[in-house]
This record gives structure tokens, C-alpha cells and sequence, in this order.
């Protein structure tokens, strides 16, 4: 199994903003809001995990991520981390708190990974009503989700606020929530900007 022995320490972050959410809540589509700006990087944790994984053939499409067993995936979150930690500049990074399959939840990221992500300078949650998250995993043709009871998503948010409220109280950072309410997309991404110039400090 890989550790975090095995990625290489670097400290050219500047800031570090991690990002997590209730899936389908819509935090990628938030996070979108800060593409164009060239004072932020934004990188999706699965998208590297992703284009690793296919490169050493563990995986065909992106949702195949969360079936590989626990050493491939552990190996593939290693090397994307490591790629993560040599960026500098402002980065938002999209990730998972938690990583849920039949009632087992993993965590999004292991905690010997933060050592190395020391510049974290605040968490976000990002949420929305539960049913509005049913509705939007059934209108998702884009992905291969699976339209889960309402205990699981009640459940697996109560262990994402619990693992993020953990991380942010290690760094002692701010850790914010938006809830990303039906229709109210731009209202939560403006909510989103201003948070995150008031975490890095930008006028």
C-alpha cells in the first residue's frame, strides 16, 4: 500500500482553498465561477485521480474510481496529491469529504496527506436540501450516480460537516457553507467569491 512517505514535500503554495459538498449539491458548477480568473488555480482531485488511473489502465470512465480496491485508489490519490502540492499560486481545490459505496464511507483525503498540504488556508461545504439533491441526480445525465435513499445522503452529510470540521479546527482555519438553494446558482457563487477573497485576503 502506498503511505505518505512517498510524496515529495513542497512548499510553493501560496494559499490553498479545499472545497467539499454533498454530491450533487453542486459544488463543481460553483467552483466554476473562478475558471476565468487568472489569480486562481482550480483543480478537481478526481479529474487527476481520473486521468492517472486510465493512464495505468485501472479504470475506463471517472465514476469506476470509487469501486477500485482500497491500494489502487490509495496509489492514485498519492500520486494526485503529490501533483497538487507543486502548485503554486491561489488554488481551489474540488474534492470529497467522504467517498460513500453500499453504507461504507471512506475519507475524501487521508490524513497524513495534510502535512503536505500545509498552506490550507479554509474549507468549504457545499450543500443543498436533500431533495433537491435527489432531483438533481436523477436529471445528471452526465454522470453514473446512483439515486440513493434519503438516510444514506442525510447520513454521509453528517459525517462531511464532521470530517471538515475536524480539518479546519487542525489548521485553525475558517470553514464556510453555502447552501446552494433551486435556482439560486449565481447567488451562491457570489457568496462563494467573496468568501474566498476575504480567506486569502484580496481587496
Amino acid at each position: 500500500m502506498v503511505s505518505g512517505k512517498n510524496i515529495k514535500k513542497n512548499s510553493t503554495h501560496k494559499n490553498l482553498i479545499i472545497v467539499v459538498g454533498t454530491p450533487s449539491a453542486g459544488k463543481t458548477s460553483i467552483i466554476k465561477v473562478l475558471e476565468s480568473n487568472p489569480n486562481y488555480k482550480t483543480v478537481n482531485l478526481g479529474d487527476i485521480m481520473y486521468e492517472i488511473g486510465v493512464k495505468k489502465g485501472y479504470i475506463k470512465n471517472r465514476d469506476e474510481i470509487r469501486y477500485l480496491d482500497l491500494e489502487k485508489s490509495e496509489s492514485l490519490r498519492t500520486a494526485a496529491i503529490e501533483k497538487i502540492s507543486k502548485m503554486d499560486g491561489n488554488v481551489i481545490l474540488d474534492t470529497h469529504a467522504s467517498v460513500e459505496q453500499h453504507g461504507r464511507f471512506m475519507p475524501g483525503l487521508a490524513y497524513y496527506m495534510f502535512k503536505y498540504l500545509k498552506h490550507t488556508k479554509g474549507f468549504f461545504y457545499i450543500d443543498a436540501e436533500t431533495g433537491e439533491i435527489l432531483r438533481r441526480r436523477k436529471m445528471d445525465q452526465t454522470r453514473s450516480r446512483e439515486i440513493e435513499p434519503e438516510w444514506i445522503i442525510n447520513t454521509q452529510r453528517d459525517i462531511n460537516v464532521a470530517i471538515i470540521s475536524y480539518y479546519a479546527t487542525h489548521f485553525n482555519v475558517p470553514m464556510y457553507v453555502i447552501n446552494n438553494k433551486k435556482g439560486k446558482l449565481e447567488e451562491s457563487r457570489n457568496a462563494f467569491k467573496e468568501h474566498v477573497k476575504n480567506v486569502i485576503g484580496e481587496k
